[in-house]
Protein backbone atom coordinates (compact mmCIF):
# COMPACT_ATOMS: atom_id res chain seq x y z
CA UNK A 1 0.00 0.00 0.00
CA UNK A 2 1.44 3.13 -0.83
CA UNK A 3 0.33 6.15 1.32
CA UNK A 4 0.07 10.08 0.03
CA UNK A 5 3.14 12.17 1.48
CA UNK A 6 1.10 13.48 3.96
CA UNK A 7 0.08 10.63 5.75
CA UNK A 8 3.58 8.49 5.70
CA UNK A 9 4.49 9.58 9.14
CA UNK A 10 3.94 6.53 11.44
CA UNK A 11 2.21 8.53 13.71
CA UNK A 12 -0.73 9.63 11.53
CA UNK A 13 -0.99 6.08 10.28
CA UNK A 14 -1.37 4.59 13.12
CA UNK A 15 -3.95 7.28 14.42
CA UNK A 16 -5.52 6.70 11.49
CA UNK A 17 -5.99 2.87 11.14
CA UNK A 18 -6.81 2.40 15.23
CA UNK A 19 -9.54 5.76 14.39
CA UNK A 20 -10.76 3.28 11.75
CA UNK A 21 -11.03 -0.33 13.46
CA UNK A 22 -12.22 1.44 16.16
CA UNK A 23 -15.07 3.45 14.34
CA UNK A 24 -16.27 0.06 12.55
CA UNK A 25 -16.55 -2.08 15.81
CA UNK A 26 -18.39 1.03 17.40
CA UNK A 27 -20.69 0.79 14.40
CA UNK A 28 -20.89 -2.97 14.39
CA UNK A 29 -21.77 -2.77 18.41
CA UNK A 30 -23.81 0.02 17.57
CA UNK A 31 -26.07 -2.20 15.19
CA UNK A 32 -25.60 -5.02 17.34
CA UNK A 33 -27.35 -3.35 20.86
CA UNK A 34 -30.06 -1.76 19.00
CA UNK A 35 -30.86 -5.29 17.50
CA UNK A 36 -31.02 -6.97 21.05
CA UNK A 37 -32.59 -4.04 22.36
CA UNK A 38 -35.53 -4.14 20.11
CA UNK A 39 -35.64 -8.37 20.21
CA UNK A 40 -35.73 -8.13 23.99
CA UNK A 41 -38.17 -4.72 24.23
CA UNK A 42 -40.42 -6.92 21.80
CA UNK A 43 -39.93 -10.26 24.09
CA UNK A 44 -41.56 -7.96 27.09
CA UNK A 45 -44.38 -6.87 24.91
CA UNK A 46 -45.31 -10.26 23.75
CA UNK A 47 -47.17 -13.34 25.12
CA UNK A 48 -50.90 -11.27 25.48
CA UNK A 49 -52.23 -13.14 23.31
CA UNK A 50 -53.18 -16.73 24.81
CA UNK A 51 -54.29 -14.63 27.79
CA UNK A 52 -56.46 -12.80 25.37
CA UNK A 53 -58.16 -15.86 23.77
CA UNK A 54 -58.72 -17.37 27.09
CA UNK A 55 -60.42 -14.30 28.93
CA UNK A 56 -62.87 -14.27 25.98
CA UNK A 57 -63.53 -18.07 25.78
CA UNK A 58 -64.49 -17.41 29.45
CA UNK A 59 -66.54 -14.34 29.39
CA UNK A 60 -68.37 -15.81 25.93
CA UNK A 61 -69.39 -19.39 27.61
CA UNK A 62 -71.19 -17.11 30.27
CA UNK A 63 -72.40 -14.40 28.07
CA UNK A 64 -72.83 -13.38 24.43
CA UNK A 65 -69.32 -11.79 23.33
CA UNK A 66 -69.65 -8.09 23.40
CA UNK A 67 -69.45 -6.55 20.14
CA UNK A 68 -67.10 -4.17 19.76
CA UNK A 69 -64.74 -5.96 21.96
CA UNK A 70 -63.64 -4.63 24.73
CA UNK A 71 -60.05 -3.00 24.99
CA UNK A 72 -57.57 -2.29 27.78
CA UNK A 73 -56.36 1.30 27.87
CA UNK A 74 -53.60 0.38 30.65
CA UNK A 75 -50.05 1.05 29.44
CA UNK A 76 -49.43 -0.24 27.09
CA UNK A 77 -53.00 -0.45 25.53
CA UNK A 78 -54.31 -3.07 23.69
CA UNK A 79 -57.15 -4.05 20.97
CA UNK A 80 -58.69 -6.89 19.26
CA UNK A 81 -59.87 -7.91 16.44
CA UNK A 82 -61.67 -11.93 15.88
CA UNK A 83 -61.78 -13.68 12.93
CA UNK A 84 -63.12 -16.80 11.35
CA UNK A 85 -62.01 -19.27 9.94
CA UNK A 86 -62.75 -17.97 6.47
CA UNK A 87 -60.92 -14.81 7.32
CA UNK A 88 -63.92 -12.63 7.81
CA UNK A 89 -64.17 -10.29 10.87
CA UNK A 90 -66.38 -11.31 13.56
CA UNK A 91 -66.19 -8.76 16.04
CA UNK A 92 -63.41 -5.95 16.59
CA UNK A 93 -62.51 -3.52 19.65
CA UNK A 94 -63.82 -0.22 18.62
CA UNK A 95 -60.56 1.28 17.24
CA UNK A 96 -60.84 -1.24 14.85
CA UNK A 97 -64.63 -1.24 13.76
CA UNK A 98 -65.59 -1.43 9.79
CA UNK A 99 -61.77 -2.34 9.24
CA UNK A 100 -60.92 -5.00 7.23
CA UNK A 101 -58.59 -8.30 8.74
CA UNK A 102 -55.62 -7.08 9.47
CA UNK A 103 -53.77 -10.76 9.20
CA UNK A 104 -54.76 -13.92 6.39
CA UNK A 105 -56.89 -16.55 8.98
CA UNK A 106 -53.48 -18.81 8.68
CA UNK A 107 -51.22 -16.38 9.99
CA UNK A 108 -49.21 -17.85 12.84
CA UNK A 109 -46.42 -15.78 14.87
CA UNK A 110 -45.70 -12.25 15.95
CA UNK A 111 -45.26 -9.26 13.74
CA UNK A 112 -44.46 -5.74 13.83
CA UNK A 113 -47.52 -3.27 12.10
CA UNK A 114 -47.50 0.24 11.14
CA UNK A 115 -50.02 3.06 10.29
CA UNK A 116 -52.82 0.98 10.65
CA UNK A 117 -56.70 2.63 9.92
CA UNK A 118 -57.87 3.39 12.74
CA UNK A 119 -54.72 3.64 14.95
CA UNK A 120 -53.10 6.39 13.58
CA UNK A 121 -49.28 6.52 12.76
CA UNK A 122 -48.29 4.71 15.79
CA UNK A 123 -46.61 0.96 15.34
CA UNK A 124 -48.32 -2.52 16.91
CA UNK A 125 -47.11 -5.74 17.70
CA UNK A 126 -49.43 -8.25 16.29
CA UNK A 127 -49.74 -11.16 17.59
CA UNK A 128 -52.71 -13.67 15.86
CA UNK A 129 -53.92 -16.97 18.37
CA UNK A 130 -56.27 -19.98 17.38
CA UNK A 131 -58.76 -19.98 19.52
CA UNK A 132 -62.53 -21.22 20.37
CA UNK A 133 -64.87 -18.99 21.72
CA UNK A 134 -68.70 -19.75 21.97
CA UNK A 135 -68.05 -23.40 20.77
CA UNK A 136 -66.46 -21.84 17.37
CA UNK A 137 -63.19 -21.81 16.40
CA UNK A 138 -61.82 -18.30 15.43
CA UNK A 139 -57.93 -16.40 15.12
CA UNK A 140 -57.84 -13.46 17.98
CA UNK A 141 -55.59 -10.99 16.95
CA UNK A 142 -54.34 -8.88 19.86
CA UNK A 143 -52.73 -5.74 18.86
CA UNK A 144 -50.64 -4.44 21.37
CA UNK A 145 -49.10 -0.24 21.21
CA UNK A 146 -45.28 -0.24 20.79
CA UNK A 147 -45.37 3.25 21.79
CA UNK A 148 -43.39 2.61 24.61
CA UNK A 149 -40.72 0.79 22.52
CA UNK A 150 -40.19 3.21 19.74
CA UNK A 151 -39.36 5.36 22.11
CA UNK A 152 -36.49 3.11 23.68
CA UNK A 153 -35.39 2.65 20.33
CA UNK A 154 -34.96 6.39 19.52
CA UNK A 155 -33.54 7.31 22.62
CA UNK A 156 -31.07 4.80 22.55
CA UNK A 157 -29.90 5.60 18.30
CA UNK A 158 -29.81 9.23 19.36
CA UNK A 159 -27.62 8.57 21.95
CA UNK A 160 -25.42 6.53 19.97
CA UNK A 161 -25.58 9.27 17.34
CA UNK A 162 -24.13 11.92 19.98
CA UNK A 163 -21.93 8.83 21.49
CA UNK A 164 -19.81 7.16 18.93
CA UNK A 165 -18.21 10.09 17.20
CA UNK A 166 -17.67 12.06 20.88
CA UNK A 167 -16.19 8.70 21.44
CA UNK A 168 -14.02 8.04 18.11
CA UNK A 169 -12.61 12.01 18.13
CA UNK A 170 -11.51 10.98 21.81
CA UNK A 171 -9.78 7.83 21.12
CA UNK A 172 -8.18 9.45 18.34
CA UNK A 173 -6.61 12.34 19.89
CA UNK A 174 -5.19 9.90 22.66
CA UNK A 175 -4.04 7.49 20.31
CA UNK A 176 -2.42 10.39 18.92
CA UNK A 177 -0.82 11.58 21.92
CA UNK A 178 0.31 7.95 23.49
CA UNK A 179 1.84 6.86 19.55
CA UNK A 180 3.49 10.79 19.60
CA UNK A 181 4.79 10.05 23.23
CA UNK A 182 5.91 6.32 22.18
CA UNK A 183 8.11 7.91 19.21
CA UNK A 184 9.48 10.74 20.68
CA UNK A 185 12.47 8.68 21.94
CA UNK A 186 13.01 7.02 18.25
CA UNK A 187 13.18 11.09 16.51
CA UNK A 188 15.31 11.75 19.13
CA UNK A 189 17.84 9.13 18.23
CA UNK A 190 16.85 9.97 14.94
CA UNK A 191 18.11 13.41 15.19
CA UNK A 192 21.31 12.33 17.01
CA UNK A 193 22.33 9.78 14.54
CA UNK A 194 21.71 12.82 11.96
CA UNK A 195 24.44 14.25 13.78
CA UNK A 196 26.99 11.93 13.56
CA UNK A 197 29.22 12.45 10.71
CA UNK A 198 32.35 10.29 9.30
CA UNK A 199 34.32 12.60 11.83
CA UNK A 200 32.73 12.14 14.76
CA UNK A 201 31.85 8.51 15.04
CA UNK A 202 32.35 8.86 18.43
CA UNK A 203 28.56 10.15 19.06
CA UNK A 204 26.74 7.62 20.22
CA UNK A 205 22.38 7.69 21.00
CA UNK A 206 20.83 8.10 24.55
CA UNK A 207 19.76 4.32 25.87
CA UNK A 208 16.02 4.59 27.35
CA UNK A 209 16.45 2.60 31.29
CA UNK A 210 13.75 0.87 30.34
CA UNK A 211 14.38 -2.15 27.91
CA UNK A 212 11.65 -2.57 25.63
CA UNK A 213 11.80 -2.15 22.05
CA UNK A 214 13.10 1.27 21.55
CA UNK A 215 15.36 0.70 23.97
CA UNK A 216 16.88 -2.38 21.97
CA UNK A 217 16.75 -0.38 19.15
CA UNK A 218 18.88 2.19 20.47
CA UNK A 219 21.55 -0.71 21.88
CA UNK A 220 21.55 -2.09 18.15
CA UNK A 221 22.18 1.54 16.71
CA UNK A 222 24.96 2.15 19.32
CA UNK A 223 26.21 -1.73 18.73
CA UNK A 224 26.42 -0.49 14.51
CA UNK A 225 28.00 2.63 15.24
CA UNK A 226 30.90 0.88 17.70
CA UNK A 227 31.04 -1.46 14.52
CA UNK A 228 31.23 1.50 11.88
CA UNK A 229 34.13 3.35 14.18
CA UNK A 230 36.28 0.22 14.72
CA UNK A 231 35.66 -0.07 10.80
CA UNK A 232 36.67 3.22 10.07
CA UNK A 233 39.61 2.82 13.05
CA UNK A 234 40.67 0.30 11.24
CA UNK A 235 40.60 1.65 7.45
CA UNK A 236 42.45 4.74 8.31
CA UNK A 237 45.11 2.17 10.01
CA UNK A 238 45.19 0.09 7.48
CA UNK A 239 46.11 3.60 4.79
CA UNK A 240 48.19 4.83 6.83
CA UNK A 241 50.30 1.60 7.37
CA UNK A 242 50.28 0.93 3.42
CA UNK A 243 51.15 4.69 2.90
CA UNK A 244 54.17 3.85 5.25
CA UNK A 245 54.79 0.67 3.79
CA UNK A 246 55.66 1.97 0.31
CA UNK A 247 57.20 5.61 1.52
CA UNK A 248 60.16 3.63 2.42
CA UNK A 249 61.09 2.36 -0.91
CA UNK A 250 59.95 5.05 -2.48
CA UNK A 251 62.75 7.22 -0.19
CA UNK A 252 65.00 5.00 -0.57
CA UNK A 253 64.83 4.74 -4.62
CA UNK A 254 64.78 8.30 -4.45
CA UNK A 255 67.98 9.21 -2.14
CA UNK A 256 69.61 6.64 -4.26
CA UNK A 257 68.88 8.58 -7.14
CA UNK A 258 69.62 11.85 -5.74
CA UNK A 259 73.25 10.62 -4.35
CA UNK A 260 74.56 8.76 -7.85
CA UNK A 261 72.85 12.94 -9.73
CA UNK A 262 74.78 14.47 -7.81
CA UNK A 263 78.11 12.65 -8.44
CA UNK A 264 77.45 10.99 -11.46
CA UNK A 265 81.38 10.17 -11.84
CA UNK A 266 81.68 7.98 -8.80
CA UNK A 267 78.42 6.39 -8.86
CA UNK A 268 77.98 2.73 -8.80
CA UNK A 269 75.69 2.40 -11.06
CA UNK A 270 75.29 -1.23 -11.75
CA UNK A 271 75.07 -1.43 -7.90
CA UNK A 272 72.06 1.63 -7.68
CA UNK A 273 69.82 -0.46 -10.86
CA UNK A 274 69.97 -3.60 -8.17
CA UNK A 275 68.84 -1.53 -5.39
CA UNK A 276 66.30 0.11 -7.49
CA UNK A 277 65.16 -2.96 -9.08
CA UNK A 278 64.86 -4.42 -5.30
CA UNK A 279 62.93 -1.61 -4.04
CA UNK A 280 60.39 -2.00 -7.03
CA UNK A 281 60.42 -5.81 -6.52
CA UNK A 282 59.66 -4.68 -2.79
CA UNK A 283 56.76 -2.14 -3.83
CA UNK A 284 55.60 -4.52 -6.23
CA UNK A 285 54.99 -7.16 -3.65
CA UNK A 286 53.31 -5.20 -1.19
CA UNK A 287 50.81 -3.88 -4.37
CA UNK A 288 49.90 -7.51 -5.20
CA UNK A 289 49.94 -8.10 -1.65
CA UNK A 290 46.80 -5.14 -1.44
CA UNK A 291 44.91 -5.96 -4.13
CA UNK A 292 44.54 -9.98 -3.06
CA UNK A 293 43.59 -8.44 0.59
CA UNK A 294 40.80 -6.23 -1.61
CA UNK A 295 39.80 -8.99 -3.21
CA UNK A 296 39.09 -11.60 -0.70
CA UNK A 297 37.57 -8.87 1.64
CA UNK A 298 35.03 -8.14 -1.40
CA UNK A 299 34.91 -11.77 -1.75
CA UNK A 300 34.21 -12.08 1.92
CA UNK A 301 30.33 -14.12 1.34
CA UNK A 302 31.87 -16.55 -1.45
CA UNK A 303 35.40 -17.39 -3.46
CA UNK A 304 35.19 -15.81 -6.94
CA UNK A 305 35.49 -19.04 -8.43
CA UNK A 306 34.40 -22.63 -7.28
CA UNK A 307 35.90 -25.32 -8.15
CA UNK A 308 37.29 -29.07 -6.79
CA UNK A 309 40.40 -28.15 -5.52
CA UNK A 310 42.85 -31.30 -4.73
CA UNK A 311 44.54 -29.94 -1.24
CA UNK A 312 47.01 -32.89 -1.33
CA UNK A 313 47.65 -31.90 -5.15
CA UNK A 314 48.49 -28.18 -3.27
CA UNK A 315 50.67 -29.91 -0.09
CA UNK A 316 52.65 -31.50 -2.79
CA UNK A 317 53.56 -28.26 -4.39
CA UNK A 318 54.58 -26.54 -1.37
CA UNK A 319 56.31 -29.59 -0.54
CA UNK A 320 58.26 -28.96 -4.20
CA UNK A 321 59.44 -25.09 -3.21
CA UNK A 322 63.22 -24.00 -2.81
CA UNK A 323 64.34 -23.53 0.68
CA UNK A 324 66.26 -21.07 2.36
CA UNK A 325 69.71 -22.60 3.91
CA UNK A 326 69.07 -24.71 7.08
CA UNK A 327 65.91 -25.37 7.48
CA UNK A 328 64.13 -27.79 6.26
CA UNK A 329 60.31 -28.54 5.28
CA UNK A 330 58.50 -31.61 4.82
CA UNK A 331 55.04 -33.23 5.26
CA UNK A 332 54.27 -34.66 8.87
CA UNK A 333 52.84 -37.98 7.69
CA UNK A 334 51.15 -39.99 4.93
CA UNK A 335 48.98 -36.71 2.45
CA UNK A 336 45.63 -38.07 2.40
CA UNK A 337 43.69 -37.27 -1.05
CA UNK A 338 40.59 -34.44 -0.35
CA UNK A 339 38.89 -32.48 -1.92
CA UNK A 340 37.12 -29.45 -1.23
CA UNK A 341 34.91 -26.60 -3.25
CA UNK A 342 36.79 -23.71 -4.04
CA UNK A 343 38.97 -21.19 -5.35
CA UNK A 344 42.19 -23.53 -6.40
CA UNK A 345 44.22 -20.09 -6.83
CA UNK A 346 43.26 -18.19 -3.44
CA UNK A 347 43.82 -21.54 -1.82
CA UNK A 348 46.94 -22.04 -2.70
CA UNK A 349 48.10 -18.94 -1.59
CA UNK A 350 46.92 -19.81 1.69
CA UNK A 351 48.71 -22.19 2.45
CA UNK A 352 52.27 -20.70 0.44
CA UNK A 353 51.68 -17.46 2.87
CA UNK A 354 51.43 -19.76 5.73
CA UNK A 355 55.06 -21.56 5.08
CA UNK A 356 56.16 -18.35 3.96
CA UNK A 357 55.31 -17.04 7.46
CA UNK A 358 56.45 -20.30 8.93
CA UNK A 359 60.07 -20.33 6.77
CA UNK A 360 60.75 -16.67 7.96
CA UNK A 361 60.37 -17.69 11.79
CA UNK A 362 61.53 -21.17 11.92
CA UNK A 363 64.59 -22.34 13.45
CA UNK A 364 65.26 -25.47 11.90
CA UNK A 365 62.38 -27.36 10.44
CA UNK A 366 58.35 -26.65 8.93
CA UNK A 367 55.88 -29.22 8.92
CA UNK A 368 52.58 -29.84 6.75
CA UNK A 369 49.76 -32.28 8.08
CA UNK A 370 46.24 -32.62 6.01
CA UNK A 371 43.47 -34.58 7.50
CA UNK A 372 40.26 -35.33 7.42
CA UNK A 373 37.18 -34.64 9.62
CA UNK A 374 34.03 -35.67 9.63
CA UNK A 375 32.69 -31.92 7.69
CA UNK A 376 36.07 -30.34 7.75
CA UNK A 377 39.83 -30.49 5.96
CA UNK A 378 42.16 -29.39 8.24
CA UNK A 379 45.59 -27.99 7.20
CA UNK A 380 48.50 -27.69 10.09
CA UNK A 381 51.84 -25.43 9.13
CA UNK A 382 54.06 -25.97 12.20
CA UNK A 383 56.91 -24.34 12.66
CA UNK A 384 59.39 -24.75 15.58
CA UNK A 385 60.32 -20.73 15.82
CA UNK A 386 59.86 -18.39 18.64
CA UNK A 387 56.33 -18.84 18.96
CA UNK A 388 53.27 -15.99 19.15
CA UNK A 389 51.75 -15.27 22.58
CA UNK A 390 47.99 -16.38 23.56
CA UNK A 391 47.23 -12.55 23.73
CA UNK A 392 48.55 -12.07 20.45
CA UNK A 393 46.86 -14.81 18.32
CA UNK A 394 44.20 -12.49 17.36
CA UNK A 395 46.07 -9.38 15.78
CA UNK A 396 48.40 -11.31 13.75
CA UNK A 397 45.81 -11.45 11.28
CA UNK A 398 45.75 -7.86 10.98
CA UNK A 399 47.26 -5.91 8.23
CA UNK A 400 50.68 -4.75 8.78
CA UNK A 401 51.43 -5.88 12.62
CA UNK A 402 54.57 -7.41 13.83
CA UNK A 403 54.76 -8.50 16.82
CA UNK A 404 58.16 -8.55 17.57
CA UNK A 405 61.84 -8.41 16.36
CA UNK A 406 61.59 -11.81 15.09
CA UNK A 407 58.95 -11.17 12.92
CA UNK A 408 59.64 -8.19 11.14
CA UNK A 409 59.93 -7.49 7.60
CA UNK A 410 63.68 -8.57 7.40
CA UNK A 411 62.78 -11.50 5.72
CA UNK A 412 60.80 -9.78 2.94
CA UNK A 413 57.30 -10.05 4.29
CA UNK A 414 54.76 -7.22 3.77
CA UNK A 415 53.00 -7.50 6.37
CA UNK A 416 49.66 -8.90 4.60
CA UNK A 417 50.48 -12.34 4.17
CA UNK A 418 48.26 -13.74 7.35
CA UNK A 419 45.57 -11.50 6.59
CA UNK A 420 44.67 -12.75 3.47
CA UNK A 421 44.63 -15.82 4.87
CA UNK A 422 42.11 -14.75 6.97
CA UNK A 423 40.01 -12.92 4.59
CA UNK A 424 40.51 -16.17 1.83
CA UNK A 425 39.56 -18.81 4.42
CA UNK A 426 36.40 -16.77 5.82
CA UNK A 427 35.22 -15.98 2.28
CA UNK A 428 35.24 -20.37 2.07
CA UNK A 429 33.51 -20.36 5.27
CA UNK A 430 36.01 -22.01 7.07
CA UNK A 431 38.07 -20.65 9.78
CA UNK A 432 41.76 -20.34 10.76
CA UNK A 433 43.34 -20.04 14.04
CA UNK A 434 47.10 -20.16 15.99
CA UNK A 435 48.08 -22.82 18.45
CA UNK A 436 51.19 -23.26 20.60
CA UNK A 437 53.91 -25.60 19.43
CA UNK A 438 56.16 -24.97 22.53
CA UNK A 439 58.60 -24.27 20.26
CA UNK A 440 57.18 -22.51 17.94
CA UNK A 441 53.65 -21.76 16.60
CA UNK A 442 50.78 -24.22 15.00
CA UNK A 443 48.65 -22.58 12.36
CA UNK A 444 44.88 -24.33 11.50
CA UNK A 445 43.10 -23.73 8.55
CA UNK A 446 39.56 -25.74 8.25
CA UNK A 447 37.63 -25.77 5.15
CA UNK A 448 34.38 -27.18 4.58
CA UNK A 449 34.35 -30.55 2.61
CA UNK A 450 31.84 -30.74 -0.15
Amino acid sequence: MTWPRRLRSVRVRITILTTAALAIGLLITAVALLAVLRRSLLDAQAGSGPRRAAELAALASKEPLPNPLPAIDADPPTVLQMLGTDGSVVAASSQLQGADALLPASARGRRVLHELPGLGDETWLAEPTPATVGGRPVVLIVLTSLAGYDRGVRLLRNSLLVTVPVLIVVVAALVWWVVGRALRPVETMRLEVARITGERLDRRVRQPVIADEIGRLAGTLNDMLDRLQSSRDAQRRFVADASHELRTPIANIRVALEVAAAHPDRADWPGIADDVLRQDDRMERLTADLLALARAEAARGSPATTTRVDLARLVADELDRPLPGGVRLASAGPVPDIEVLGDHDQLARVLSNLVDNALRHARRHVTIALSRGSAWAEIRVVDDGPGIAAEDRDSVFEPFVRLDAHRTRSGGGTGLGLSIVREVVRAHRGSVQVLDNDPGAVFVVRLPLQ
